[in-house]
């Protein structure tokens, strides 16, 4: 959905106008608008952001309500009237897609540039609009270069700028921040990452007539000049003292790579903020202007914690093919995960010239790394995925399988040694740490399970939305939801068709609780709470819950499991917190082997690990299940609590 926001008829007012939508129409407002009281209060807020506590909490703090506040305002402001009416059915038409809406914004006025738009706030839903779906600032231009096709790696070159005369930056430290962020996709070869010694003009156009280069990510002193009202970073001068670049001469600088790279990340204070009269004179808005396909920025200034979570997150959805629009979304929910209480999630500004997300079509990488060492599963009979559309946007399709019984690894060879540590393993089931008798180690997983057969609850009572298109239901068995694919790419959607018998008999994984109701929908309570195994060797588990849309799961996950065959790889609901094996991932943005959710009804999954509280985006039921493309060798099982909540 794009809007197009420009001066009114009058002192004070603005057009709003729907330049197009998913749900259809162009309607148009006239509104009003204090942009005054709006931009002097820019400091606060920058203030309140900055500041804000990375402590979960309960209670909304000052520095939130100061947020919330101008992002509501803001909201009421724009989304009024036909504004707002097409704003809800679009968001109603995207919903029963599966599908996400870009909220682009043209802002044609220049004062308007300089309000922090991604604090936008519906008090209808309470939600902020940048958390849940892209937004970006949209610069129209007359063309804009073409997709880039890459091969991977996807080639960055870096930059730490730290002048004389301005507050010192710890280039060792900033380097291995980024290097950190990056360092999954650095290891698997789908990143590489050049950090560019010489930070002059000279050095860097030297680098840029070097070799090609798809990203630029830029780590200095940025300045926003008022007298000349024009955005600025302080590169190092020849005597070694801040050269202060303009934006309109960087550009200039940054054509002199074959090609254009078409991403700049500007991690620098205010960046991303915009003048009062001139309205391309931010750093991030001229860089745009000027040719740039793509520039992500600061309209604040950011904690390095942040920075550091904004580029994870960023870089990770980037690497696996997402649009930049979502790309930068995820780097906003990487800046959440640091703490609820955080705010910093407001500070990235992404400026998009023209309309398509799409950057690079990044390539499959050419061949897969081979699978770690374990015992041979014994396999089952697991689900047989049914595709639609092109099948380069999903992951393959996993095989259920169910770990052979194998000795607790020891510390030696020696046959006596593991009969005894075999002995002392803990019993199929248990987790937790070992007995005295031996090592910690994976327990035995006992007998061969299965896949949980939950069958389909009715539908709700509005009818409900049932499977998406194109999938094709079993009569029963789980349906794991499919892979999000990228923005640009065929809406695809699978449905698995799973039935498994063993000696006549279904190993049931799922217990209720006393009052849980479990499947189905329930109007007669406001809560029902499940108990649920989750097998670190299964993809998708039932939970033999169903919620409507706007109900909310609670969900907690505790145990050990292990994975692969060897006592190192013990981890817990959060999985592997070291960032290994992240070309084994189901959900990108979530650890290797942690525990994950989805519905059956919609293909996005969502992180649980440990714990978490996941609002239903639509009707269905839902599933449980371990982020990792190779179960072979996977032991031991996580008990989660999940309890149901009514919407209220």
């Amino acid at each position: 959905m794009e809007l197009e926001i420009g001066p009114g008829p009058e002192a004070g007012s603005y057009v709003v106008r729907v330049l197009r939508s998913v749900g259809g129409g162009e309607p148009t407002e006239t509104i009003t608008l204090d942009l005054d009281d709006l931009v002097n209060r820019r400091p606060h807020l920058e203030a309140s952001v900055l500041s804000s506590s990375v402590s979960a909490r309960r209670v909304m703090s000052d520095t939130e309500a100061a947020i919330q506040d101008v992002g509501r305002r803001l909201f009421e402001s724009a989304f009024t009237g036909s504004i707002a009416s097409a704003y809800r059915t679009s968001m109603a038409v995207a919903s029963e897609r599966g599908r996400s809406v870009q909220i682009a914004l043209r802002l044609t006025a220049p004062g308007l540039a300089a309000l922090p738009w991604e604090a936008l706030y519906d008090p209808e839903t309470q939600i902020y609009l940048c958390r849940k779906e892209p937004l970006v600032r949209n610069v129209p231009a007359p063309y804009s270069p073409s997709v880039l096709e890459v091969a991977p790696p996807l080639r960055v070159l870096g930059m730490i700028s730290s002048p004389r005369g301005l507050p010192s930056l710890d280039i060792d430290d900033e380097r291995e921040r980024l290097e950190q962020a990056l360092k999954p996709h650095l290891d698997s070869g789908r990143v590489e990452l050049h950090w560019l010694e010489d930070v002059s003009w000279d050095g860097v156009h030297a680098k840029l007539l070097e070799q090609e280069w798809h990203v630029l990510h830029f780590i200095g002193h940025g300045a926003y000049d008022t007298d000349t009202d024009e955005g600025v970073l302080a590169f190092v001068g020849r005597d070694g003292r801040a050269d202060y670049v303009a934006a309109s001469s960087l550009a200039d600088l940054l054509d002199e790579a074959d090609p254009t790279p078409r991403l700049v990340v500007l991690n620098s204070c205010q960046s991303g903020a915009a003048g009062t009269s001139d309205l391309f004179s931010g750093t991030a808005a001229a860089l745009a202007h000027s040719g740039i396909r793509a520039v992500a920025a600061m309209q604040f200034s950011i904690s390095d914690l942040a920075a550091i979570a904004f580029a994870r997150g960023f870089y990770t959805a980037l690497a696996y093919g997402r649009g930049i629009d979502e790309a930068v979304r995820s780097g906003r929910i990487g800046i959440l995960g640091i703490g609820r209480g955080t705010l910093e999630w407001v500070t990235p500004v992404l400026y998009l010239r023209g309309d398509d997300a799409r950057l690079f079509d990044v390539a499959p990488m050419p061949a897969a790394p081979p699978p770690r060492p374990s015992t041979e599963p014994a396999t089952v009979a697991g689900p047989v995925p049914i595709i639609t559309g092109a099948t380069d946007a999903v992951m393959p399709p996993r095989v259920a399988t169910a770990p052979v019984a194998h000795a607790a690894p020891t510390e030696t060879t020696d046959s006596a040694d593991a009969s005894h540590a075999t002995a002392a393993a803990p019993a199929s089931g248990q987790s937790g740490p070992p007995t005295a008798g031996g090592p910690s180690a994976p327990p035995p997983p006992g007998p061969m399970r299965v896949p949980t057969v939950v069958s389909r609850p009715p539908s709700p009572p509005d009818g409900g939305d049932g499977p998406p298109p194109g999938l094709t239901p079993a009569a029963s068995g789980p349906h794991p939801p499919a892979k999000r694919p990228a923005r640009w790419k065929p809406w695809l959607v699978v449905g698995i068709i799973a039935a498994v018998a063993v000696g006549g008999a279904i190993s049931a994984l799922v217990m209720l609780q006393p009052g849980g109701a479990g499947g189905g929908s329930d109007d007669g309570g406001s809560s029902n709470t499940a108990q649920v195994v989750v097998p670190m060797y299964e993809d998708w588990t039932g939970a033999n819950s169903w919620c409507n849309q706007g109900d909310t799961f609670e969900i907690s996950v505790e145990g050990r499991a292990w994975h692969d065959g060897t006592p190192e790889s013990e981890v817990g609901p959060d999985g592997l917190t070291n960032g290994e094996f992240p070309e084994g991932r189901v959900l990108a943005d979530a650890n290797t082997a942690s525990v994950i959710g989805g519905l059956d009804s919609i293909p996005e999954m969502f992180y649980v690990g440990t714990g978490t509280t996941y609002e239903c985006p639509a009707a269905g039921n839902l599933y449980l299940g371990i982020n990792d493309t190779n179960l072979e060798g996977n032991s031991g099982e996580f008990d989660a609590t999940v309890t149901r909540h009514d919407r209220q």
